[in-house]
């Protein structure tokens, strides 16, 4: 999913997406309430009213506008080879999510800046990455920005 927004292109890259089972985070989204909601369908919602609940990492780029060109990921997912984590399915999992963001232009290398919003476990995951046994930054050439508590 892409949108043009004025001079900045926002590319949504998907790792795990499920339908249904939001009820434990979005306990009032129940089907009958958001049937009704006519936008959410096709993208965010079946045509049964279950929600799809997405962990994807947005792309925003800027072409040569007043500050150059930049090409930012905002929240990074889940990640690949990670641990410990609480929900079990998220644990040591292999998805295609670099791959995936390479196919839509991005390769990681191109990224220059890494944002995340919050640092819950599924922002963060492609943070680093596993390479012959050691974390290294999954973005090479990004600069890594976070909030300060």
């Amino acid at each position: 999913m892409r949108w043009r927004i004025g001079e900045v292109t926002v590319t949504k890259i998907v790792e795990l997406e499920v339908t249904g089972g939001s009820r434990f985070i979005l306990p009032q989204a129940t089907y009958e309430a958001v049937l009704p909601i006519g936008w959410l369908q096709p993208d965010f919602a079946d045509e049964r009213g279950r929600l799809k609940m997405s962990i994807h990492a947005l792309v925003v780029e800027t072409q040569n506008g007043k500050t150059g060109s930049r090409r930012l990921i905002v929240d990074t997912c889940l990640g690949n080879d990670k641990e410990n984590r609480r929900i079990p399915t998220w644990n040591k999992l292999q998805t295609s999510f670099l791959a995936d963001l390479a196919a839509a232009g991005y390769p990681r290398e191109t990224i220059d800046t890494m944002v995340c919003t919050h640092l819950h476990v599924d922002h963060v995951g492609w943070n680093t990455m596993l390479v012959d046994g050691r974390w290294v930054p999954a973005f090479p050439n990004a600069r890594y920005l976070m909030g300060r508590v």
